[in-house]
């Protein structure tokens, strides 16, 4: 037996034996006429309320309702305690004998979560507390015993002075005050239905039904007091007590018809499912009306970009990050394929979403593949937006390099070849001159050239491949490179390509920002991949969103179906990552 199982033994018995004492002080009673009908009703509501309020803390001890039923049935004791002979114990009945509704009205603002939500069900709740208990005591200070109304009750033990007039006075603006308590609390939780929906709304139902029933008895018979009908008070508060003892019944009601019906909506889901895959939306709908939350969201896992999206594939934040809301993983063979995005509500029904989820694995699966898809398509139409606009800038740099450098130069080349065919045959010395500077000028030009052409694709990588071409490329950084590289033979000529510039462009960051006295590169083949990593000891804190140029690198590597990863940790180096495909 676990421990919640013997505290609830140790609750049930307390119940008993509570019943057991309140049974044996009424039947004693020298004040009450009724005592066999108020010891039978007294031991069924507590009964009642006591065991059904065990039976749902048993089955969902997260749930508080439970021990609010238990808290009820416990408070109910208290009533027949007024009949008590002790003038100590009876004060006490009077005095707290309210305290029964007070729970009663937190019970039925707090179900089904079992908790109080909202700024307007506390302050109801707290008011029937102050209401049913703390306008009770003024009254009864002032109120003497034996009286007109009760000449064989025990004295007064609290009595300060017998002032009736005031005593009546308290008790009547404290039941001027409980009738339109009763009516709002009633409003509330009838609206409240209203709004529910699904499961929840058959929860609801019958305990709000009998719960407003009790409240609206209740508030006839204060109404009737305070107009001084007191015979119709006494059929009203007879009545009230059926009602009463119709509330724990009505809860398990509740209880079992939620539990009918979702099963019934987990049915209908599986069978909704099973039929027709459908649309997005009509999944979604299918696992709003099946959870009774019309707010569902769904999200979805990609795995290979360790992110959610939605079902257009667009890039959405992490659900269990979000406030307000509450996520259910939903997994297929093992693995996370979505998110249900929902009320928080809805994680008192654990075994409902595990259920739904459950049911709802492959669909979800299916949907994931779908926004996996489009999520692809517009990566690739933004890589190639990206790719034709860094092609379109590189052009322009390419066009004023040209312009700037080995154009001005081949110019000038020509200008002093002119000038020095000229001299020829009237001054040879400056004619010989004039050429040797073309010639160097010539040079000048051919090695920017080069330059160029090495920025554009280098020959080395073409004639020799990509180990070569890396050597030289280490060769001349600005700080040393470690070069590992275990290529046996030549990759396709896009593979070498993207290589390469990836090195390229992370030596070049490595050199420009890192502030780092060491690079590392390592090149190898692994699971049918080119695995290409670029390591330094500078300060990190790398953003490959900040600049063009591992974005470029990244939309040329999602070309090749490859990726590119950044892990840059502030103060600890930089490690540049890219996979790509080579078989």
């Amino acid at each position: 037996m676990t421990g919640l199982r013997r505290a609830l033994v140790g609750i049930a018995v307390a119940g008993a034996a509570s019943g057991a004492a309140v049974a044996l002080v009424v039947a004693n009673s020298d004040h009450e006429s009724e005592r066999g009908a108020l010891v039978a009703i007294t031991l069924v509501v507590a009964a009642s309320f006591i065991g059904t309020g065990l039976y749902a803390w048993d089955r969902r001890p997260e749930n508080g309702t439970g021990a609010l039923m238990v808290g009820v049935g416990f408070a109910w004791y208290l009533i027949p305690l007024s009949s008590a002979n002790p003038p100590a114990v009876f004060a006490v009945a009077v005095v707290f004998g309210n305290l029964f509704y007070a729970v009663l009205i937190h019970l039925l603002l707090a179900f089904p979560e079992g908790r109080l939500e909202g700024r307007r069900n506390k302050l109801l709740a707290g008011a029937s507390y102050v209401v049913a208990v703390a306008m009770t005591l003024p009254w009864v200070l002032f109120f003497e015993t034996p009286s007109d109304d009760c000449e064989r009750c025990p004295r007064n033990p609290i009595l300060v002075a017998d002032e009736r007039g005031l005593a009546d006075l308290l008790a009547g603006i404290q039941s001027l005050l409980a009738v339109p308590l009763l009516i709002a609390v009633a409003v509330v939780v009838i609206r409240r239905r209203r709004a529910a929906r699904g499961a929840e709304r058959d929860a609801l139902a019958p305990m709000i039904w009998a719960g407003a029933a009790v409240f609206a008895v209740v508030a006839f018979q204060l109404a009737a007091n305070i107009a001084g009908r007191q015979g119709i008070g006494q059929v009203l508060f007879f009545v009230s007590l059926i009602a009463v003892a119709a509330v724990p019944y009505a809860f398990l009601v509740g209880l079992l018809r939620s539990r009918i019906s979702r099963a019934a909506a987990v049915s209908e889901l599986v069978a909704r499912l099973g039929s027709t895959p459908g649309s997005e939306k009509e999944l979604r709908d299918a696992l709003a009306e099946t959870l009774g939350d019309p707010t569902l969201a769904l999200r979805y896992w990609l795995p290979d970009g360790e992110r959610w999206i939605d079902a257009e594939g667009r890039s959405a934040p992490d659900p269990s990050e979000m406030a307000g809301v509450a996520t259910t993983m939903v997994r297929h063979e093992g693995k996370p394929v979505a998110a249900l995005v929902h009320d928080p509500r809805l994680n008192e029904h654990p075994k409902l979403l595990e259920t739904v989820s459950a049911a709802a694995g492959i669909a979800l699966e299916n949907r994931r593949l779908d926004a996996a898809l489009r999520a692809r398509v517009e990566e690739l139409q933004a890589s190639r937006a990206r790719l034709v606009e860094a092609s379109d800038t590189a052009r322009r740099q390419l066009e004023r390099d040209l312009h700037d450098g080995a154009q001005q130069r081949l110019v000038a080349l020509a200008l002093d070849l002119r000038l020095a065919r000229g001299k020829v045959e009237s001054d040879p010395e400056a004619a010989a001159q004039l050429l040797d500077a073309s010639i160097d000028e010539l040079a000048a030009a051919t090695d920017e050239l080069r330059e160029l052409a090495r920025g554009i694709h280098p020959a080395l990588l073409t004639d020799r491949g990509l180990g070569p071409a890396l050597d030289a490329l280490a060769s001349r950084a600005p700080l040393p490179v470690e070069l590992a590289s275990a290529l046996d033979d030549r990759l396709p000529g896009p593979v070498e390509s993207a290589a390469y510039f990836v090195v390229a462009e992370a030596l070049t960051n490595v050199a420009r920002y890192a502030g780092a006295t060491h690079a590392a590169v390592s090149v190898a083949r692994a699971n049918g991949k080119l695995v290409v990593e670029i390591r330094d000891d500078g300060i990190g804190g790398a953003d490959p969103a900040a600049g063009s140029g591992l974005r470029g690198l990244a939309d040329r590597i999602a070309a090749l179906d490859g990726k590119l990863d950044v892990t840059s940790p502030s103060g600890s180096g930089t490690l540049v990552r890219a996979e790509v495909p080579c078989e």
